[in-house]
């Protein structure tokens, strides 16, 4: 073994000096005096026979030398951080951290957390909204819930659901328009959700399934950029927009909006479940992964 792997003790000195850039500030944070931490600083130079410090006013500024052990220990003691993490099971009860897309986790998942928590009092479930992958394995997240399919051997994946895709519009739209054919979709104002992944999933392709011919410079259009802005502007009674059910069910349930066509574009969205099988807190993410399956039949 490295001899310099016996100074283990100066080298949490010297992190905590060197993020602080401070002797006082690593003193504080250690609980031992500030001339303890400079002798320690001191004692693990005369080791290694280099000068990690040197003085400017009343900080203290990391040398060259300095700056590449402090990257080195920092990552370190990350690395020992999660192997502690790794070996310390939490009980199933305490707080899970779930992120989905910020659709699923407005439309679908926040509305249905109230029958988890009655199931499950013990586990408290925080939701945060985000469109970027997440790195299970290093960070606060627990469970990511992601559009698509996320091609990765590093944690657990699958498949929760693939969700066709249909037209929905108010029942408004469905009277004034009298629909009772794709054809009449054409004098509709289409709105169209871009830029969320939904590829596959265009006007474009559902004049196709329904074997109509577009005319592109005869139509209204809108763009948006989310699925709830798209959700919305039909439920305002103008338009008809193409959605899945995850999205809209409970909205089609209340008569809010309706469906006019059986027209399915499949296997439409496609959503992955994704957690580290190695996590402290495995036995709560299994009890949340499960009531998520039975909660999607």
């Amino acid at each position: 073994m490295d001899k310099r792997l016996r100074h283990l003790a100066l080298l949490r000195c010297f992190d905590a000096a060197a993020r602080h850039q401070s002797y006082s500030d690593a003193a504080a944070e250690l609980s031992i005096s500030q001339a303890a931490v400079s002798q320690q600083i001191r004692n693990l130079e005369q080791h290694l026979g280099v000068t990690l410090f040197t003085r400017q006013g009343r900080g203290m500024l990391l040398t060259k030398q300095g700056k590449t052990l402090a990257d080195t220990v920092a990552r370190a003691f990350v690395q020992l951080s999660d192997g502690f993490d790794r070996i310390q099971i939490e009980p199933e009860s305490g707080t899970l951290t779930v992120t989905a897309s910020p659709s699923f986790c407005s439309r679908w998942l926040v509305p249905r957390l109230w029958k988890f928590s009655q199931q499950y009092p013990d586990i408290q479930v925080r939701a945060l909204a985000s469109a970027q992958y997440e790195d299970v394995r290093h960070s606060d997240i627990d469970v990511a819930i992601r559009q698509g399919e996320v091609m990765t051997s590093e944690v657990h994946q699958e498949i929760l659901l693939h969700d066709p895709i249909f037209a929905v519009c108010s029942a408004r739209v469905l009277e004034e328009h009298q629909l009772t054919s794709p054809e009449q979709v054409s004098n509709c104002w289409l709105v169209e959700a871009i830029g969320v992944g939904r590829t596959g999933f265009s006007w474009k392709d559902w004049f196709k399934l329904a074997k109509v011919p577009m005319q592109p410079g005869k139509m209204s259009w809108m763009e948006v950029t989310t699925w709830e802005m798209g959700i919305n502007a039909v439920l305002s009674g103008h338009g008809i927009f193409l959605t899945s059910a995850c999205m809209v069910q409970d909205i089609l349930d209340s008569g809010a909006l309706v469906k006019p066509f059986d027209i399915q574009i499949e296997p439409g969205l496609c959503f992955s479940l994704l957690y580290d099988d190695e996590s402290p807190r495995i036995a709560r993410i299994k009890v949340f992964a499960e009531w998520l399956r039975q909660e999607l039949k």
